[in-house]
């Protein structure tokens, strides 16, 4: 039986600005940062360290990768991140630089607000009820 969601890969362009980018902006944390070869580097992130799902952010490398940075959903959200206090996270992360698509508006069973990494990758952040 499967129980967890372990992972979920994130195209970046440059994966050093990506780690910054969720470790500055996003308040995440390094899980794994492993040099594997020249130019190859195994890179997960996570909200913290107890956190089930990591995000393993993938240099792409290749035309056919590249042509998927910030449309790996097409034009949906990617990722639904969930917040205790949603008001108080998109301040901070608003003040961290992060580019918000509007301010956190009632939507059903809580509260959500869109937002974008800086590769154009689409996320949500939710507070359910």
């Amino acid at each position: 039986m499967i129980t967890n969601a372990a992972q979920i890969t994130v195209f970046v362009k440059n994966q050093e600005e990506a780690k910054s980018f969720y470790i500055e902006k996003l308040g995440f944390v390094i899980c794994a940062d492993i040099e594997l070869g020249p130019g190859w580097s195994y890179l997960t992130v996570a909200p913290n360290r107890d956190n089930q799902t990591m995000i393993e952010l993938v240099q792409a490398d290749t035309p056919e990768r590249q042509s998927l940075i910030g449309r790996q959903a097409a034009d949906q959200i990617l990722i639904m991140f969930l917040s205790n206090d949603i008001h108080s996270d998109y301040n901070e992360m608003k003040a961290r630089g992060v580019v918000f698509h509007g301010e956190p508006n009632r939507v059903p069973g809580g509260w959500g607000v869109g937002f974008q990494d800086l590769d154009g990758n689409l996320f949500d952040l939710y507070q359910p009820d």
